[in-house]
């Protein structure tokens, strides 16, 4: 049997394995049982489930740890090398704000299958100097898709909460002139608007049903969102309950700031858009030319992939194609 199908059975195996392990693995380990317990614990030692520690609304680093437990992976193993490993946390938290429900061991896992599997797909037109690039290539690609996949699904989360911002800070504005307080409004809010804000703050309400401070849920509810529209609403809140002052007016004021900003960004995508055209028609045209002249005289073409010059005038220009994108692309992304 040839031995390049006999590494790909192997290495395809031992993938879905992993995989396999990784996703109905254990869903609750020793780890998350060990959180719950200390939670459950330090609420014990404090029955009026604050922190005698905590007097201007801060927090200990061991009151906030208890927080902070969390599964890398479905099975133990994995979950004790990911949490050693640096960077993890970022990617726990990155993925948190795209909203996909993976841990960091399942989500490089599909990374390194998504490499693996275009490393070997040009082999099937046979094993050359040329094919091995290629892979090589491909399996980059292949690793960064993925990851591109989630800021795509970041961006578009932090879209849609920024556009549902103003609806909350109404309601809460409304309910605080009401009388209700704070958390009380922000629970009212959370009944109204539909995910994904009203999931992130049932999330937060939740998590101080728990034990966390106010301005702790806040805090994370600012992380796990990543969003500047977010951080000013929680910047305002922590100022007022650190100085005092009207916060249903304040709320106001916020809204009404983040109003014209979505009004200026309208206008600039307005006055962008032709540029956007002209980009897309650009970048667009040697790949439409492209396709003519294969269609027209694939044999003159041909010496594209046939002949070394053409190869590397091939990348060369597919180089030069990606670079022309990202440059466009970063000259008309104005920042309001």
């Amino acid at each position: 049997m040839d031995p390049m199908v006999i590494l790909i059975s192997v290495t395809g195996g031992v993938f879905i394995v992993f995989l396999m392990l990784a996703v109905f693995g254990r869903r609750g380990d020793s780890s998350t049982v060990s959180g719950l317990t200390q939670r459950l614990e330090a609420f014990k030692n404090d029955p009026t489930g604050g922190s005698s520690a905590v007097a201007g609304g801060g927090a200990t680093d061991e009151e906030v740890s208890h927080f902070k437990q969390r599964s890398y992976s479905g099975l133990p193993i994995l979950s004790g090398i990911f949490k050693n490993m640096k960077g993890s946390e970022e990617v726990a938290i990155h993925l948190e704000r795209a909203g996909i429900p993976l841990r960091v061991a399942e989500y490089y896992m599909m990374r390194w299958g998504v490499a693996i599997l275009f490393f070997f797909a040009p082999f099937v037109f046979g094993v050359s100097l040329f094919n091995i690039g290629i892979a090589i290539l491909l399996a980059v690609i292949g690793y960064m898709l993925p990851a591109q996949w989630v800021n795509n699904k970041k961006k578009k989360r932090t879209v849609q909460i920024n556009s549902q911002l103003v609806d909350l800070l109404g309601m809460a504005s409304n309910s605080l002139k009401s009388g209700y307080g704070l958390m009380q409004s922000f629970e009212f809010a959370s009944k109204q608007l539909p995910d994904p804000l009203g999931f992130e703050i049932r999330r937060m309400l939740r998590e101080g049903t728990l034990g966390m401070s106010a301005e702790q849920a806040l805090m994370s509810l600012g992380q796990r969102i990543d969003s500047r529209d977010m951080d000013m609403v929680i910047t305002a809140i922590n100022i007022q309950r650190a100085v005092g002052g009207n916060l249903a007016e304040i709320l106001d004021n916020v809204a009404n700031t983040m109003r014209e900003r979505e009004r200026i960004r309208g206008e600039i995508a307005t006055l962008t858009s032709q540029q956007k055209l002209t980009g897309i028609v650009i970048g667009l045209l040697p790949v439409f030319m492209f396709a003519i002249f294969m269609v027209m005289n694939p044999g003159y073409m041909s010496l594209l992939f046939t002949t070394m010059a053409g190869r590397a005038i091939l990348g060369v220009s597919i180089v030069m194609e990606a670079l022309g994108y990202f440059t466009i692309k970063r000259i008309i992304a104005i920042e309001v």
